[in-house]
């Protein structure tokens, strides 16, 4: 945002239209070394300068802007637009306007755009024809498109993701339940085998059955005939049935 720079224009020029009377020779001094401070870019020094100047002519609406570029190009946004605010009182609609500018220009190194515009704003109400002011408001409102177009898509992309691990998550779990039940599936099959397995060892095959009432019948055959044979033997008749 190159119109920012304006800030160095409106620098140490303002201070000496107020400050004319030998009453104020030593706030003027004091302005003039912080002026030279200024140029070398030695804004702390000039700071200093100005404050000394304010405590000489406390009531010098200048002195309140050029301490506020100090603090501005010493990147104290905050207090620079204290000052500058503190200027915007003078009569002088060129310095209110200056000041003003200058306010838009903190906010917005602050990060508070749609702050800036409004003091932007102020400066065309004081100089409908001011270029610097109406760039500015465009480049401003174009910013904040582009922020809120990126948050729009951050926003987007953001619901996309959840979106999408809902639906991957849905799908893990009806996966996992698939799963669970394939597994008891299996283990209900292999408890039935096993079952049957046990089944069939307690059942008796039907060879074996009849292997069982052969023998079981020879038993029989064998135990008649001994006990037919002990009866001889003892001489004892036996009458037949009918």
């Amino acid at each position: 945002m190159h119109r920012i720079r304006r800030v160095l224009y409106y620098c140490l020029t303002v201070i000496l239209l107020l400050i004319t009377s030998d009453a104020y020779a030593s706030a003027r001094k004091k302005v003039h070394q912080g002026n030279t401070h200024f140029r070398k870019k030695k804004y702390e020094k000039a700071l200093e300068k100005y404050r000394d100047a304010q405590i000489d002519s406390p009531e010098s609406k200048p002195v309140y802007y050029n301490m506020g570029n100090s603090l501005y190009r010493m990147g104290k946004h905050e207090d620079a637009l204290k000052e500058y605010e503190s200027s915007t009182y003078s009569s002088d609609p060129v310095l209110q306007s200056k000041a003003y500018f200058n306010m838009g220009n903190s906010l917005y190194r602050m990060g508070k755009l749609p702050e800036s515009i409004v003091y932007y704003k102020k400066v065309l109400e004081i100089n409908p024809d001011d270029e610097d002011a109406k760039y500015n408001i465009e480049f401003v409102q174009k910013k904040i498109k582009e922020m809120m177009d990126k948050q729009k898509d951050q926003q987007q992309n953001q619901q996309q993701q959840q979106q999408q691990q809902k639906q991957q998550k849905q799908d893990e779990d009806k996966e996992n339940k698939e799963e669970k039940k394939d597994k008891e599936k299996s283990e209900e099959e292999k408890e039935a085998k096993q079952e049957e397995e046990k089944r069939k060892e307690g059942e008796m095959s039907e060879e074996d059955a009849q292997r069982i009432l052969n023998a079981l019948e020879d038993d029989e055959k064998k135990a008649q005939e001994e006990r037919q044979k002990a009866i001889k033997r003892s001489g004892i008749h036996v009458e037949q049935d009918w």
